[in-house]
């Protein structure tokens, strides 16, 4: 046999012994059983069932045949962890109804003998601002507010008044507009109680008890009716102190984003 003959042997035993082994077939007639080790040009090399190496020279082999390797099933896949529950996701946006309530607890003071007409005030939410069951802005969120009028009495003379109402509450960082009712507080003449009540017909208000320097715990959310009682004297400015709690209303729906 001639040499180019042989190396061609021996690519092709080579080439099948990458996928397959293991059966050695000699031109003498002699089968050995084993596993195929390689080679080179000149020889094979053999390992026999018994655990021994034994080179055979290319001219003295017939073939080599190799059974299929078993091929491994594939593994199960794995059972699929068990899904958490999950919370239906946050819509984008939500729109609030007109008469929305918005209770705020103020963080700026006002007073009418110094705070003016056009003046904003910085207060925060009292309370989750919902949309149904959607959370549109936590309780805590920056709302901001202009002072629509403010007047204060002459020293014993005419009555002091109080006009605000929210223009913007913050969030996920921006300031979103909303209108709504204003909410008013008016002192009454000598010797009468002042009235307090929200604007636009709303219908709702609140007592405020911690005005005109007065230590009260804040102020309260009045009834339905809107209406609620303070002592403020003809001629005594009106002053809203820091953490005092008002409460307006949306004036109409409003869509905002939801924070996240």
């Amino acid at each position: 046999m001639k040499q180019s003959t042989l190396s061609l042997l021996f690519a092709v035993l080579v080439t099948v012994a990458a996928v397959h082994a293991d059966t050695l077939t000699l031109r003498s007639g002699r089968t050995i059983h084993g596993t195929f080790l390689g080679g080179t040009s000149r020889q094979i090399n053999f390992l026999e069932a018994n655990g021994h190496t034994r080179a055979f020279a290319v001219t003295d082999v017939q073939g080599i045949s190799f059974a299929a390797i078993p091929v491994s099933p594939p593994s199960a896949p794995s059972a699929a962890p068990a899904q958490q529950a999950q919370h239906p996701p946050q819509p984008a946006k939500a729109t609030l109804p007109a008469g929305a309530l918005i209770p705020v607890r103020l963080v700026d003071t006002l007073d009418t003998s110094t705070t003016h007409t056009g003046d904003r005030f910085t207060a925060t939410l009292d309370s989750n601002l919902m949309a149904g069951d959607v959370i549109v802005a936590r309780r805590g969120a920056t709302v901001h507010g202009v002072v629509t009028k403010s007047k204060n009495a002459r020293r014993l003379t005419g009555r002091s008044e109080m006009q605000v109402a929210l223009t913007d509450v913050v969030i996920n960082g921006a300031a979103r507009p909303i209108s709504t009712s204003g909410f008013q507080q008016e002192a009454a003449k000598e010797g009468r109680k002042t009235a307090i009540k929200t604007g636009g017909g709303a219908g709702l208000g609140a007592a405020i008890g911690a005005i005109s320097g007065n230590a009260g715990k804040g102020a309260a959310i009045g009834a339905v009716s809107g209406l609620g009682d303070s002592m403020i004297k003809k001629g005594e400015p009106i002053r809203f102190p820091s953490e005092t709690l008002l409460e307006f209303s949306l004036s109409q729906p409003t869509s905002l984003p939801v924070q996240r």
